[in-house]
């Protein structure tokens, strides 16, 4: 890991942000991250200008993190200004005080690169995205499309409930709010997804989350069916004033606004008719650290880059993750799991080694849940899970990751415990790769799946090689499998 460190602070209309990152972690986990409710655009539309309190607690709070950024040793700080700073006529004037507190240069961005910056953390957080965004700022609305890993037509409209002001609520919202997204083309994203971004739609995230009791409470690519979606939107947008208290997972200062951002959501489907909605944690700061990130580490899979340093960094023996899901694959006809999956289960595989050997699986099936990582659905998350408890205990998962379950079918609970057992047998028979002068033991032996049976070969060593652990391991697996099991020598080629 580099010790060079980076920082992005954001200067919205509602929040102050800063967050750090070791800038060559393609993940992109905050080693730091903070924001203050400074308010700067709350008056905007009737006085034309940044609110008096709200410049004096962002500049309070630039103070603060410029001596975070200090003493954390970050090498460098990009700052960037949105929708409060670009319409309010004292923004300017505002900005170099900023940026005299801060110690650094401070961008207002257009709100076209405001959208294409958030549009590419969607893509930093979700490499595959496929759709439209759309972050909803205090002040703005930005829209823009993704696919297959780049951005295009990115626009911003004033629909930030700031903009709105007493137009909320009124007759002459729905107008002001369609006539807007008549910017964008209509069924933009049909047969695709819709990306919500920024702060007020994550709070409503984390309702639905509270309300329907989902076992995981990781917002990032949390995803509904369309129809679900509006459904639940209704639901917040038919909220009367005095019962927004009662809207569980959303704070004070976002409650007012839940109704407005609901039916926001209600009218960009109906507009855009997505066929999910997803929300995404990643965002403008994590698409400004992005677009300044090199080709080659851009390339990287956050998941796997993710799992790899931390199963390094856990491991009580050093292995090869790749080498082992490679090995692990020649006991299935056909690749149980998506090979990226695959790959992260095997570089965690030992993540809870050092761990009591009574809790291993348990403290490994949650951490996988709720890994701190980008590039992994809900569903990813809990076969990810279910390996893990495998690994370590066989069967027996269910008492341990409950409901969460539920998120998969019989199907591919069955392949995520063979999968595991498979990692279980290959730690028995050697727990690191080539430790010392010596070619692995695992690597001497490898597997021939021939329909209904399950072939382990040695090549020069054989069933005493293995031990008794590895043995039953084997018979475990092949129950699991469905398949007879032999342990063969492979005869040397004759001269």
């Amino acid at each position: 890991m580099s010790s060079y460190r980076s920082a992005v602070v954001d200067i919205g209309s509602n929040s102050v942000r800063m967050v750090a990152f070791d800038s060559d972690d393609r993940s992109l986990e905050p080693i730091f991250n903070e924001k203050a409710m400074s308010g700067l655009g709350r008056d905007l539309l009737t006085t034309g200008k940044l609110h008096p309190g709200g410049c004096v607690s962002a500049l309070a709070v630039l103070a603060r993190f410029r001596l975070i950024a200090s003493t954390m040793g970050i090498d460098r700080i990009c700052a960037v200004a949105t929708a409060a700073a670009r319409e309010a006529s004292d923004g300017g004037a505002f900005i170099e005080q900023a940026r005299a507190v801060l110690g650094s240069e401070i961008d207002i961005i257009p709100g076209v690169e405001e959208a294409r910056l958030s549009a590419l953390g969607v893509i930093c957080g979700i490499p595959s995205a496929d759709g439209v965004i759309a972050d909803l700022g205090g002040g703005s609305l930005e829209i823009a499309e993704v696919a297959e890993g780049s951005v295009r037509g990115p626009l911003s409209l004033p629909l930030g409930p700031l903009a709105l002001g007493e137009m909320i609520g009124s007759k002459d919202e729905r107008r002001h709010v369609n006539q807007c997204l008549s910017a964008i083309p209509k069924d933009a994203a049909k047969g695709r997804a819709l990306y919500l971004v920024g702060g007020a739609w994550r709070s409503l995230a984390k309702n639905h989350v509270l309300r329907k009791r989902h076992p995981i409470r990781v917002i990032h690519q949390y995803a509904l069916p369309a129809k679900a979606a509006v459904n639940f939107a209704r639901s917040i947008a038919r909220t009367k004033q005095s019962d927004l208290p009662k809207l569980k997972g959303i704070s004070g200062r976002r409650r007012a606004f839940a109704p407005y951002s609901a039916r926001l959501i209600l009218r960009m489907i109906e507009r855009l008719n997505p066929d999910e909605i997803v929300f995404s944690g990643y965002g403008l700061r994590e698409g400004i650290e992005y677009d300044q990130m090199s080709a080659k580490v851009r390339a990287h899979d956050p998941l796997l880059e993710h799992c790899r340093q931390l199963g390094q960094n856990s491991a009580r023996v050093p292995f090869d993750g790749d080498a082992l899901a490679a090995w692990a694959l020649g006991a299935f006809k056909t690749p149980p799991a998506d090979m990226r999956i695959i790959r992260a289960a095997a570089w965690l595989s030992d993540m809870s080694g050092s761990d009591h050997p009574d809790y291993r699986g348990q403290h490994a099936a949650m951490r996988a849940m709720h890994l701190a990582s980008a590039g992994i659905n809900h569903e990813q998350r809990v076969f990810l899970a279910a390996t893990l408890y495998a690994r370590y205990h066989g069967y027996g998962m269910e008492g341990v990751l409950g409901n969460a379950v539920d998120l998969m079918d019989d199907l591919a609970i069955r392949r995520a415990v063979a999968l595991g057992m498979t990692f279980r047998l290959a730690h028995a028979i050697e727990p690191g790769d080539q430790v010392g002068a010596l070619p692995g033991l695992r690597s001497r032996f490898r597997f021939n799946r021939d329909g209904d049976s399950l072939e382990l070969i040695g090549s020069g060593v054989g069933r005493m090689a293995l031990g008794e652990t590895a043995v039953k391991r084997l018979a475990a697996l092949s129950e699991v499998l469905s398949v007879s099991y032999a342990i063969t020598e492979a005869q040397p080629v004759a001269a």
